[in-house]
């Protein structure tokens, strides 16, 4: 029995692989919110994400970083610690009391029989008679009552054996000659144990054989997930199994195949197909240069485009030959062998192989595709892409790209990339810059993170991405929204960071900008803050007219090692605003500051007394949007006495469905490209000869038990207190910005 539940559990996670929505994703929604937080916030592709509220939005963490998980042990043990001595009191407490209930209930039983005796003097011996026989009666009634008590004494006991297997059907008859067991009426085999259901309108076992047949509209149920099928074969002897016509369905998937079986630690689908068959638009996108995200901008319906206008069918369809899905402890490992790519009915191009490396919750992705793009110091870059797993981290792995890279001619070099679930970390040579880039994050808790890098850009809040030789910093960041303060739906909203860390100077001026060379590396602890208060909301969806008007406050100290500070206190009204197809945001700041960073090309404040921000997009025609972005010092005292501290523009050319994104950095020096699709997902496939899935019982599924947070009810019974980021990976185009824009 032991081995056909191990088979049925094998069979039944097929699905994980090619449907595994079912476990890691709820609906559609969920796989698109997962896109847009991941690469709108974070430029890596893909990161995984500590908790981020931007105004009412919060962005849940995906993994478990290590100091999470010391916090949440130590959390758990002292939770435990203080219930158990709350339960050893609770426990003397009904000692005491049943001590001191036992006493009273001695010295009112004596006072009785004193009572009792004295009353008895002036009967007669009649009475005493009486007495003596009423006690007798009362003597044989405790008797009786002691009798009846010592029978109740003590726990019941009950004998519980578990049912391994339930089986529900209208007949069963056996077959003495054959050694058959059939049961018809559509029966139903329960484990209750797996939580798995078989049902079938006709089963048949054989005792001789060892073997379970199931004929006709053959269903597998396990947690809520359904296989179905025609006929299904167990054979409990050789550990092997098969089902014909197999069929799954998982959120807006399908998965088919002819013929499904199992083989040892393999399962293997023949002829099958992953098809999405119900329409939904898939929304991928990236973070903008200067902070414009014109893809915010709301479209009427009827004046959307989409590249299905000129060309018909826009499914993208895969046909591979081969796929191999090796579920091992830490990752699970993808190779599509001969894959045939098509948009539609055009044919793109061929891959002879190409191999995907992702962990157990699917945070992060890796393939040996090439990439090209352009990264600060080190230029222009192009390369073949290799993918290795690691034993560092649970499910880490390893990219490595040799490069040509082009900054003041033709060099070479090569980059690194380290993903994991709670860990990015880019890495790079190239001899035509002669530099050494790197830039990463480390998430330790929900809200601290430590960030590193070197000759790259660095997430410096408010005050825009900075960009040191060297730097390693501590960082602790939250927000609290306090909803309705002045009016509803018009909401407070305090987020705060601090950090602690060393950096070391910038040796490269910004344009324009004349500041004297320092190699000076010192210690920096930050504090940065935010208040912003809602204060006026009109949102008319129907004619395209928006106006949102919020008050904010800003601030930020921060002391170095060398003992100079730098303090910045700015003020000012922050609008967004859409008219028509015509959006734009606005703000204006009043500041004061002292500004005495002894590394002034890497962190002054650049700003002035008073400056505007301005973020611009103009639809023009729906094959083409405008957008700029700038900050403007109004006051004249800039580093490079000049207007313009912020200066970016975009062009994105195509239907809003596959937009393609060109654009220039002038203060930075950084040119921009990038892609904006909006899919359907509706008819796209991907179909295969064979598909070989090792260890499927290992898929999506890890050995390593995540640490969870414990209560206990008013019963004492312990509850886990679970919540954690369902979601879905599929891969897309890879861009950064300003420091990295690559496909």
């Amino acid at each position: 029995m032991k081995k056909q539940l191990f088979l049925t559990l094998l069979i039944l996670s097929l699905t994980q692989y090619s449907a595994y929505s079912k476990e890691l994703v709820e609906s559609p929604a969920d796989l698109e919110k997962t896109f847009n937080e991941t690469f709108y916030e974070t430029p890596f592709m893909p990161l995984p994400d500590v908790e981020v509220k931007s105004g009412n939005q919060t962005k849940p963490v995906k993994g478990t970083p290590v100091f999470k998980k010391v916090r949440v042990k130590v959390t758990n043990y002292l939770r435990e610690r203080d219930y158990k001595k709350t339960q050893e009191l609770i426990e003397k407490e009904k000692q005491l009391q049943a001590q001191q209930d036992s006493e009273d209930e001695e010295n009112l039983q004596k006072e009785l029989n004193i009572n009792f005796k004295s009353s008895q003097k002036d009967k007669k011996s009649k009475s005493v008679s009486k007495g003596q026989k009423e006690s007798s009666e009362t003597a044989e009634e405790q008797s009786n009552s002691q009798e009846k008590t010592l029978e109740l004494e003590g726990s019941v006991k009950e004998q519980s054996t578990s049912n391994n297997v339930v089986l529900d059907a209208d007949n069963i008859d056996f077959d003495d000659e054959t050694q058959n067991i059939t049961a018809t009426g559509r029966p139903i085999l329960k484990f209750p144990q797996q939580n798995v259901i078989l049902k079938a309108d006709r089963m048949v076992y054989n005792k001789d054989s060892n073997i379970l047949k199931a004929y006709g509209n053959v269903e597998l149920v396990r947690d809520g997930n359904t296989m179905y099928g025609e006929y299904m074969q167990v054979n409990m002897n050789e550990e092997s199994a098969f089902m014909d016509n197999f069929s799954a369905k998982e959120s807006f998937m399908t998965v088919t195949a002819r013929k499904s079986e199992m083989e040892g630690d393999k399962v293997i689908l023949h002829d099958g197909k992953i098809e999405s068959k119900e329409s939904y638009i898939l929304n991928l996108q990236t973070k903008m240069i200067g902070g414009n995200n014109f893809n915010n901008m709301i479209i009427d319906d009827e004046d959307r485009s989409s590249i299905s206008d000129d060309v018909g069918d826009t499914a993208v369809h895969v046909k591979a030959d081969e796929i191999y899905v090796n579920a091992k402890k830490n990752n699970d490992v993808i190779t599509l062998k001969k894959a045939k790519i098509s948009y539609g009915d055009h044919e793109l191009f061929t891959i002879p192989s190409i191999t995907a490396h992702t962990n157990k919750k699917r945070e992060f992705f890796e393939a040996n595709y090439p990439e090209f793009g352009s990264r600060g110091k080190l230029g222009m870059y192009i390369g073949p892409g290799f993918v290795f797993d690691t034993p560092l981290q649970d499910g880490s792995t390893v990219k490595i790209l040799p490069i040509l890279n082009n900054k003041s001619g033709i060099g070479f070099g090569g980059l690194l990339k380290y993903r994991s679930a709670t860990n990015f970390t880019d890495l790079g040579y190239g001899s035509s810059a002669d530099v050494f880039i790197m830039k990463g994050k480390q998430y330790l808790d929900d809200k601290l993170y430590l960030q590193y890098g070197a000759n790259s850009y660095m997430d410096e809040w408010f005050f825009g991405p900075r960009m040191p030789k060297y730097m390693a910093e501590l960082v602790y960041k939250d927000t609290t929204v306090v909803p309705s303060t002045i009016k509803e739906g018009l909401d407070l909203n305090f987020s705060h960071r601090f950090a602690f860390g060393y950096m070391q100077n910038n040796d490269q001026n910004r344009k324009g900008e004349n500041i004297p060379a320092s190699d000076i590396g010192t210690l920096r602890t930050r504090y940065m803050a935010e208040v912003s208060q809602s204060l006026f909301k009109y949102h008319d969806k129907e004619n395209l007219r928006y106006f949102d008007l919020d008050l904010v406050l800003q601030g930020s100290a921060a002391l170095y090692g060398t003992g100079d500070t730098q303090f910045v206190g700015r003020l000012g009204p922050r609008i967004h605003s859409q008219y028509k197809y015509w959006m734009q945001d606005v703000g204006f700041f009043a500041a004061a500051y002292q500004d005495g960073t002894p590394m002034a090309m890497y962190d002054m404040y650049r700003y002035g007394h008073a400056s505007v921000y301005l973020r611009e997009a103009l639809r023009v025609h729906k094959y083409l949007t405008l957008a700029w972005s700038g900050t403007l010092t109004l006051t004249g005292d800039s580093p490079n006495g000049q207007m313009f501290q912020e200066n970016s523009f975009i062009i994105a050319l195509g239907p809003d469905d596959f937009k393609i994104n060109f654009g220039y950095d002038w203060v930075r020096r950084q040119t921009y490209f990038s892609f904006v699709i909006a899919m359907d997902t509706k008819g796209s496939s991907l179909e295969f000869d064979k598909m070989v899935i090792k260890n499927p019982d290992r898929l999506s599924r890890t050995d390593r038990e995540e640490p969870e947070l414990i209560v206990f009810d008013d019963e004492g019974q312990v509850n886990k207190n679970v919540s954690h980021k369902k979601m879905m990976y599929a891969e897309v185009i890879e861009l950064e910005d300003p420091d990295k824009e690559s496909i």
